[in-house]
């Protein structure tokens, strides 16, 4: 009886901790800024092709 209790228990905290972990992760990755900085409006810049 205590077996199942504690096993029941232990289940539940580890699968909230991944739970919460995807869900920390998930939220942070569409939260976080780009990796680029975004086009400046004043003076746009337009790269057509690479050109060495």
């Amino acid at each position: 009886m205590i077996n199942s209790i504690v096993g029941a228990v232990a289940a539940l905290v580890v699968g909230g901790g991944i739970a919460g972990a995807t869900v920390f992760g998930l939220v942070s990755s569409q939260t976080s800024a780009p990796a680029d900085s975004p086009g400046n409006a004043e003076k746009p810049f337009i790269q057509y092709g690479d050109r060495d």
